[in-house]
């Protein structure tokens, strides 16, 4: 028995995901682990480069039911980086549930986190497994970031924050293929079905049953505004856009602790001047582009295919020299007080929300009995709560704090 398989270890994510588990707990003992994709042999060159013959390789390509059972009988927690979750992944947390086995992944596909919601969650429940979902960059960052700033402002002022903004600070993020593939999902279903696109577009969509709509608005940023609260332009983010679902879903889970009328949005810093300003409304531009355009029918589809292909990624270097990545929070409570927090880590974001998936995993498998929640479909803060901030801050992936981000000790800005 395997203590956790990552599953998808040939992908960009994957891979990352396999040398972080490796580097940190396998090599050591700490974990019995084995790596499943679909492809034996760039299974075998992944193994290669761990160097660890006490690392198992497991065929499992996705979408395959029969190999899906397989692995979840294997092992105590699947740790996958496939995607697109909606086309491949299914079949994994079908066979999860049956079998016993907890689950986390890196998934922020709304329409398919929406679908697991409503139609496994409950099976989840009934069988005692528990499922993690956005255990990267989307959306562990924002999500503690968020919390981190409210327990300082109710510490301070003996009130909650009613709003908060967050924004990607520094670091750069490359595109790679499985992400794409995933986005590229997601307007599929859009364009194929108008129910989809009106849920999809809800800010609230990821909110539990019967709590979706009634909610003060919180509209997405559309376009670069100046923002007076960071002294500079902010500009559309398009992760940001699932983190802030990930945060109001987590706030509804929790019963609204910060009340019924507190709000989060999420954008990208984009500095100050005229200059920062056109490029900031350029990159917006083309991301439109994308996003909006239809990927079955014309101009769409030859779009798509620019994109780049599963599996594909930055190299090692573009990743080293992309940089660390942070963000920053803003918070106004209801009397008008004011507070900052920050995250940073010293990785890129391509290995840091590699690293942040492992760490997730980790509290699953060896803190099971002290986890905030023992089965169903959580976000990773609902589910594991202050144990995962500590172990990430710990390990150097990622560090929160009060104040400005240049008060971080280790902060180094991006040039």
């Amino acid at each position: 028995m395997y203590d956790i398989v990552i599953w998808g270890a040939t992908g960009f994510s994957g891979r990352q995901a396999a040398i972080y588990m490796n580097k940190m707990y396998a090599s050591n003992g700490s974990i019995k682990m084995a790596i499943a994709g679909r492809s034996k042999s760039k299974l075998e060159k992944v193994h290669a480069e761990l160097d660890n013959p006490n690392i198992d390789i497991l065929i499992c390509a996705g979408a395959d039911a029969e190999a899906a059972e397989r692995v979840a009988k294997s092992t105590k927690v699947v740790c996958s980086s496939v995607g697109p979750a909606a086309k491949y992944s299914n079949e994994m947390v079908n066979a999860c549930i049956k079998n016993g086995t907890d689950y986390c992944d890196l998934s922020g596909e709304i329409h398919w986190l929406r679908k697991m919601y409503d139609t496994k969650a409950q099976e989840a429940i009934d069988a005692g497994v528990l499922v993690v979902n956005v255990c990267g960059l989307d959306s562990i960052p924002t999500e503690y970031g968020v919390k981190t700033l409210q327990e300082a402002s109710f510490a301070k002022y003996g009130e909650y924050c009613n709003e908060i903004k967050g924004c990607f600070a520094d670091g750069y993020i490359d595109v790679a293929g499985g992400s794409f593939e995933s986005g590229k999902g997601v307007m599929e279903a859009i364009a194929s079905d108008s129910a989809m696109a009106d849920m999809v577009s809800n800010p609230y969509s990821l909110n539990p049953k019967g709590q979706i709509e009634g909610n003060p608005p919180c509209p997405d940023l559309e376009s670069v505004i100046y923002d007076k609260d960071f002294s500079q332009y902010i500009m559309p983010f398009p992760v940001g856009q699932i983190n802030a679902r990930v945060v109001r879903r987590a706030h509804a889970l929790d019963n609204y602790p910060y009340g019924k009328d507190f709000i989060y949005s999420e954008s990208k810093l984009a500095g100050t001047g005229l200059i920062n300003k056109i490029k900031a409304q350029l990159e917006t531009f083309f991301v439109d582009l994308f996003v909006s355009a239809n990927p079955t029918k014309g101009i769409g589809k030859m779009l798509m295919s620019l994109g780049p292909k599963e599996g594909s990624g930055p190299s090692d270097e573009k990743m080293t020299k992309n940089g660390p990545y942070s963000f920053v929070f803003f918070g106004r409570t209801p009397s008008g007080k004011t507070l900052r927090a920050y995250c940073y880590s010293p990785l890129d974001a391509h290995r840091g929300t590699a690293a942040l998936m492992c760490e997730t995993a980790i509290c699953v498998l060896k803190h099971r009995q002290q986890l905030k929640q023992q089965s169903g479909f959580w976000t990773p803060g609902t589910a594991i709560g202050d144990m995962l901030k500590e172990r990430i801050a710990k390990h150097n992936v990622l560090e929160f704090g009060i104040g400005e981000l240049s008060d971080c000790a280790d902060y180094v800005a991006s040039t």
